[in-house]
């Protein structure tokens, strides 16, 4: 499963979500950036920064490392938070994943992470959230993986309005779930 949508958006709260209800392990680029980033004293100050580490840990590794990490998990159902390329997205789906997107207007996702505590992805004002969230979609990662969140967003198997209440986002996410998962 893929959760594909912009920042604040709710995915990694689904995320959570699917591994407190329905067993999934989840898997987060941002965890992993975060970790190189704190090996090799990387300053993650803007989303950006996550974006250019992202492609430092790609010229180092391959293209395709962060995505293996994930796709080589010891677990029946994965959910990866935050799928932006197209290539990856071909891959989990060639894999037997459905892309789940996550629609949620600006203002909604800047006040649903006003308060959080990573100002480098999530500034004070919505005027510096957007213009990080521009910077971030502008960088390539690597050869061909470039950021293309809308377009990602675009072609997801299914929908969620995430504009509402976090329950409202469950319930959806129920709806979607329980009947993949009865059919396997």
């Amino acid at each position: 499963m893929s959760l594909i949508g912009h920042g604040g958006s709710g995915k990694t709260s689904a995320a959570n979500y699917l591994q407190d209800e329905y067993k999934f392990t989840p898997f987060s680029f941002s965890l992993v950036i975060r970790g190189y980033a704190a090996a090799h004293s990387i300053s993650l100050q803007k989303r950006a920064n996550y974006a250019s580490t992202h492609a430092e840990i790609i010229r180092k590794y391959g293209w395709d490392y962060t995505l293996s990490l994930a796709l080589n998990l010891k677990a029946d159902r994965i959910c990866i938070d935050d799928v932006r390329s197209l290539p990856y997205a071909d891959i989990i789906r060639d894999a037997g994943g459905k892309g789940i997107a996550f629609d949620c207007p600006v203002e909604t996702r800047f006040a649903h992470v006003h308060n959080h505590p990573d100002k480098a992805k999530y500034p004070d004002t919505l005027n510096g959230f957007i213009e990080n969230e521009r910077e971030d979609e502008a960088i390539t990662i690597g050869a061909g993986l470039q950021f293309e969140t809308d377009l990602l967003m675009q072609s997801a198997d299914y929908h969620i309005d995430a504009s509402g209440s976090l329950e409202n986002t469950f319930r959806q996410l129920d709806e979607i779930v329980q009947p993949l998962l009865t059919r396997r």
